[in-house]
C-alpha cells in the first residue's frame, strides 16, 4: 500500500495536469475567499422551528441595491430560500412582510462586498447586521454565504446553500468523468477527466472525493485531496472494486470482488486493516457506513433478488430491511441514522423511496420516469437523485417530502450518480 501511494505522490504536480488545474482552483478559491465583518445581532429568537410538525411561511421580503450585480444576489438568495419552502415572499413595495433584508452591494476592480441587514418587523427592530467581502468572481459564492447565514439566524439549522453535489457526466460509451457543482447545479467542475469513473463519496469532512475509477485495465479506488490536488491511490487489487462511503472514524466501505465474489470490506483511510466483512454466496455491493459509523447498509441477492439488508460495522447481525419489490439498490442514510432512502423497482420502473432503519415506514417519493441514486443533503431535508423522465438522464433535486422536483444538470448532459457533500468548514 505505501508503494502504491508513494508511487502517485511521486507525480507531483503532474496531477494538476489530469484535473483542469485552473478550474479546480478557482473552485477552492470560492470556497475560502468569502469572509465577513462587521457583524452585530440582537437578541437572537427562532422564527421558523423546522422541527414542529405544523410549520408556517414566514413572510420575507429581499431587496438589493447598488452595484449591476445586485440584482443577481437578490435572485439567488430568492432562489436559495425558496427551495426550502419556509418562506413566503412578498414585494418591497406590498405589506405584509415580517422580515425584510435590506443588501447594498459595491464592486471595485477585484473585489464585491455587500453591506446587508434583517429587519424584524414585528419588533421593529435590527435583528441582524453583516458585510460580506469576497473576490469579483465570486457573486454565487457571496449569495450562498448570504442565504446560509439568513437561513440559520431565522432557523438556527446550517443551510445547504454552500454545499456541493459530486456527480458523474457520461461523455462516451464506458467513459464517465467525475465533476463537481453547486447545490443548485451552478459553476460545475471537472475533476477527473481520464478513464472509467464509477462508484464515488466525500470524506466527512468534505476534504477529500473517493472513488473508483479504471485505468489501464485496473480498478483502484482513489483520494482526491481537494485541498493539496493531491490523488492517492488507497486500494488496488484484481477484480472490480467499488467504493461505498467513509465512517466517522474515516473507514471507507467498499465491495470487491478481487477474491472471485463480490464481498464488502473496510480499509482505513491511510489504507491500514483491511478487513473482509462478509461471506456469502450472494452478490454483496454498495456499503454505506451510518452516520454515527455503527452500521452498514449494503445491497445483497442472497436471498434471491438484490435487497437491502444492514448489519453491524464488524459484520455480524445483518437482517434484510425491504421486502417491497424484487429489486432495491442503492441505500443512502438520512444524518439523523433513521432513515434509508434507495432505489426500487415499481411496474418495471425505478422509483426512490425511503425507509426506516427498521424495515417500517415505507412511502415512495417519485413517479414519472426512471429515478436513481438517491443523495441526502448534510441537514436531511433535501434529496439529489438522476432520472430519465426529460429523456436523457440528469441530476435532479427535491425536499424530503417528494416536492419541488426540479432538474439542476442541462438537458444535454448525461448526468448521474449524485453525492451530496456534507458542510463545508
Amino acid at each position: 500500500m505505501k508503494s502504491q501511494q508513494s508511487e502517485t505522490r511521486s507525480k507531483g504536480s503532474g496531477i494538476r495536469g489530469l484535473i483542469s488545474n485552473f478550474k479546480f482552483q478557482i473552485f477552492i478559491f470560492l470556497l475560502i475567499t468569502c469572509h465577513l465583518s462587521l457583524v452585530t445581532v440582537s437578541d437572537a429568537k427562532v422564527y421558523i422551528d423546522i422541527t414542529s410538525p405544523a410549520i408556517q411561511k414566514l413572510p420575507i421580503s429581499i431587496t438589493a441595491k447598488g452595484a449591476p450585480e445586485a440584482k443577481e444576489i437578490e435572485s439567488i438568495i430568492i432562489n436559495d430560500l425558496d427551495f426550502t419552502g419556509l418562506f413566503s415572499f412578498v414585494a418591497p413595495e406590498v405589506p405584509g412582510a415580517e422580515i425584510i433584508v435590506r443588501s447594498d452591494v459595491d464592486v471595485s476592480l477585484n473585489e464585491i462586498t455587500v453591506l446587508w441587514s434583517i429587519i424584524d418587523l414585528v419588533e421593529n427592530k435590527e435583528a441582524l447586521k453583516k458585510r460580506n467581502t469576497a473576490s469579483r468572481k465570486s457573486i454565487r459564492a457571496i449569495a450562498h454565504n448570504i442565504s446560509n447565514d439568513i437561513y440559520k439566524f431565522i432557523t438556527e439549522k446550517e443551510g445547504v446553500f454552500r454545499t456541493k453535489i459530486s456527480y458523474l457526466v457520461s461523455v462516451s460509451p464506458g467513459n464517465k468523468e467525475l465533476y463537481l457543482m453547486d447545490w443548485d447545479g451552478y459553476s460545475p467542475i471537472k475533476v477527473i477527466p481520464v478513464g472509467l469513473t464509477s462508484s464515488h463519496a466525500w470524506s466527512n469532512d468534505s476534504r477529500f472525493l473517493i472513488y473508483s475509477s479504471e485505468r489501464n485495465r485496473a480498478w483502484k479506488i482513489y483520494f482526491f485531496d481537494i485541498n493539496d490536488f493531491r490523488e492517492i491511490v488507497l486500494f488496488s487489487s484484481n477484480g472490480l472494486n467499488l467504493v461505498g462511503n467513509s465512517s466517522p472514524r474515516d473507514e471507507i466501505a467498499f465491495s470487491s470482488s478481487k477474491d472471485g465474489n463480490s464481498e464488502i470490506y473496510t480499509i482505513n483511510k491511510d489504507g491500514s486493516n483491511l478487513r473482509k466483512l462478509t461471506h456469502s454466496f450472494g452478490i454483496d455491493v454498495s456499503p454505506v457506513f451510518s452516520p454515527d459509523g455503527s452500521s452498514i447498509a449494503l445491497v445483497s441477492d442472497r436471498g434471491g433478488s438484490p435487497q437491502i439488508y444492514i448489519m453491524d460495522s464488524n459484520g455480524s447481525g445483518i437482517r434484510r430491511i425491504t421486502f417491497e419489490g424484487s429489486y432495491n439498490t442503492s441505500p443512502t442514510w438520512s444524518p439523523d441514522g433513521k432513515w434509508i432512502a434507495y432505489t426500487g423497482m415499481k411496474d418495471g420502473k425505478n422509483q426512490i423511496f425511503m425507509v426506516k432503519s427498521d424495515g417500517t415506514g415505507l412511502r415512495q417519493l417519485t413517479f414519472n420516469g426512471n429515478n436513481e441514486s438517491p443523495s441526502l443533503s448534510p441537514d436531511g431535508l433535501f434529496l439529489a437523485f438522476d432520472s430519465d423522465r426529460d429523456g436523457k438522464r440528469g441530476i435532479y433535486i427535491m425536499r424530503l417530502n417528494g416536492d419541488e422536483q426540479r432538474r439542476i444538470t442541462p438537458k444535454d448532459t448525461k448526468a448521474m450518480a449524485p453525492k451530496w457533500s456534507p458542510y463545508f468548514n
